[in-house]
């Protein structure tokens, strides 16, 4: 009421020569700094799936760029030649879109059920940038819209997505940037235990006594092999290592890019996911029948430590496994 009553004294002093004024509404509701002004009306139900127009901006705390950046700023829209195009505002890239973009755009909107938070615009004024207002606003073929405004959560499972899916669509054309530097340093360590089939199956340096060194060697590296069932060790073997040995291993990691997995399932490590393939939003039961863990050092420092019963993790590390233990395996 003083806020009116405020504009009203000001706008009667235009009559006597003051600056003139436009009183304006206030927003629909205020509270402890929140303004909310959400469209009870919006359709919750959208029927189309041609986007034509795309833009979403947000913060996140386990994805980053090359150059460290959590912000992000996506867009799909026409340019000034009317071609429609992709970008990240703040890395620069811009390529023309495609169906496979768009596409998968749809399908993280159908996952993430955004039609239903269709028309909400709840923010609230003052809070960290990491924490002020994400927007969401795609437009369709059909002229249906969809419009979602809040304050930015740094975890959000929508805004992973869309990231995952501009990362990989760039990625695929040749631009890395939206992901972080891979490691590119050579592998010092790698250690593995690995339970199936009833067999426990180890691979590791290991110093060993003077009875055992091979050519005064005492470092050497292992093969163990246990057999669940007859409750025995059927296989134990140490040899030298090759002299390629790391620079071998360090080639067949690097494709898989374990670093970058591992550092954005930070959060989800304590659960048994490490980015490889499960859902730590999920139910999945520890495993009784398989077990991973793999530890690997870089001359860098870094260091990753994977431990989980999930089959679905390993499952999804199956090719990288099979390439470990056939590497090895061809060494004994």
């Amino acid at each position: 009421m003083k806020k009116r009553i405020l504009a009203a004294l000001l706008c009667a002093a235009a009559v006597f020569g003051f600056a003139g004024c436009e009183e304006t509404p206030p927003p629909a509701s205020i509270s402890g700094g929140t303004v909310d002004n959400t469209d009870e009306n919006a359709p919750k139900v959208i029927e189309s799936k041609d986007i034509t127009d795309f833009y979403a901006n947000f913060y996140l705390r386990d994805r980053w760029t090359a150059t460290e950046n959590h912000f992000f700023v996506f867009q799909v829209k026409p340019d000034e030649n009317g071609v429609l195009t992709a970008s990240e505002e703040k890395s620069g890239l811009s390529l023309p879109a495609d169906g496979e973009l768009l596409a998968a755009l749809q399908e993280v909107l159908d996952r993430n059920d955004m039609a239903a938070r269709n028309g909400v615009y709840r923010v609230t004024s003052g809070l960290p940038p990491e924490y002020q207002a994400s927007n969401l606003n795609v437009v369709y073929a059909s002229g249906e819209k969809l419009n979602y405004t809040v304050n930015n959560f740094p975890e959000a499972d929508w805004a992973k997505d869309v990231y995952t899916v501009f990362a990989d669509w760039f990625s695929a054309r040749g631009y890395d940037s939206l992901y972080p530097e891979k490691e590119e340093s050579q592998v010092t360590s790698l250690v593995l235990f690995f339970k199936k089939d009833g067999l426990y199956l180890e691979y590791l340096g290991i110093n060993v006594g003077e009875d055992k060194a091979i050519d005064g060697e005492t470092y050497l590296l292992e093969k163990s092999v246990y057999d669940d069932e007859k409750h025995e060790t059927v296989f134990r073997e140490f040899i030298l290592f090759p002299e390629d040995y790391y620079e071998k291993l360090t080639r067949l990691l690097y494709p898989y890019d374990l670093s970058t997995k591992y550092d954005f399932s930070y959060f989800d490590h304590g659960s048994g996911y490490y980015g490889m393939g499960g859902d730590a939003d999920g139910d999945e039961e520890d495993s009784e029948d398989l077990s991973l863990d793999l530890h690997i050092e870089y001359e860098s420092g870094r260091r990753l430590n994977i431990a989980t019963k999930k089959a679905s993790e390993i499952a999804a590390m199956e090719e990288l496994l099979t390439e470990i233990t056939d590497y090895h395996d061809s060494l004994f």
